[in-house]
């Protein structure tokens, strides 16, 4: 077993995240067939709290020929979804619930462009208010905005920039948090 000053690394491969996540993954954002599930990797236990968007070369040419067998990888890919406890289903149910994964604002760029669901377009004033520390009314927006945000159930939203939704490049995406009466950017300040 491979051990370090560190500790101890051998059950930390990454591998692929359990199948039967993605059922409530997909229906609660809307992934479209195009969603790349094998492109997205766990540490150690495929029901992990963080699931990672790896590059199809870094999985096809380092994870699928066993270089994991030989090297430990310390770090590879980008936080993509973090699970989080938001409602429960019944106790003996060992499936995610809905909402038990929430986008990461660090991979929003890899998961946006499949999301088909949760995904509310901001004029640049109610963008910029996105930003603001804190959690935020939202009577605190503009009305078209307020009630885009009204309509949603609690947990993860993507915010675009309105006439960049499309724009990758320009990265102009939010990741956000919808409670009761309010919500709130999970961005680094």
């Amino acid at each position: 077993q491979a051990q370090n000053k560190l500790g101890d690394y051998s059950q930390e491969d990454f591998v692929a995240a359990d199948p039967d996540i993605w059922p409530a993954v997909v229906e609660e954002y809307g992934l479209s067939p195009s969603f790349p599930r094998d492109q997205f990797m766990c540490r150690s236990t495929p029901a992990a709290k963080v699931i990672y968007f790896v590059t199809d070369r870094i999985k096809s040419d380092l994870m699928d020929r066993g270089v994991q067998d030989r090297v430990t990888v310390i770090n590879s890919g980008v936080k993509s979804f973090e699970r989080c406890k938001m409602g429960a289903r019944e106790e003996n149910d060992p499936r995610p619930a809905k909402g038990s994964y929430r986008v990461a604002q660090e991979g929003v760029h890899f998961v946006m462009p499949h999301m088909t669901k949760r995904v509310v377009s901001a004029d640049a004033d109610d963008f910029a208010k996105c930003l603001r520390e804190g959690f935020l009314r939202l009577d605190s927006f503009g009305d078209v905005f307020a009630g885009k945000l009204g309509g949603l159930e609690q947990g993860s939203f993507v915010v675009a920039l309105r006439g960049h939704e499309n724009d990758l490049v320009r990265k102009m995406f939010l990741v956000m948090w919808r409670r009761r009466d309010v919500v709130n950017c999970f961005m680094s300040k």
